[in-house]
């Protein structure tokens, strides 16, 4: 085995060394680009990657609640405007 080689592996084996969870999402992105996963941590790292970015929009949606709130009284206000200057 080169050195080359060797190096290679051994950066594969540092980098599955954590459990799936643990990872970031930049280090399983990275992982599922290279290939580095077989087929069952693939499809697990893709359903860890998939749940984290629902929580983020979770949150987000939670977060700004309030602004959408605000954007529909606000198009309902012009609309109801737009009629009362018409008549």
């Amino acid at each position: 085995m080169s050195l080359e080689q060797r190096i290679g592996s051994e950066r594969k084996q540092t980098a599955m060394s954590k459990a799936l969870e643990e990872q970031s999402d930049a280090e399983l992105r990275g992982a599922l680009a290279k290939g580095e996963l077989g087929e069952k941590k693939r499809i697990v790292a893709e359903e860890i990657l998939r749940r984290r970015q629902q929580a983020k929009a979770e949150e987000l949606k939670r977060k700004y609640k309030w602004f959408g709130s605000l954007a529909a009284a606000f198009s309902l206000l012009l609309l109801s405007l737009k009629r009362f200057w018409r008549r």
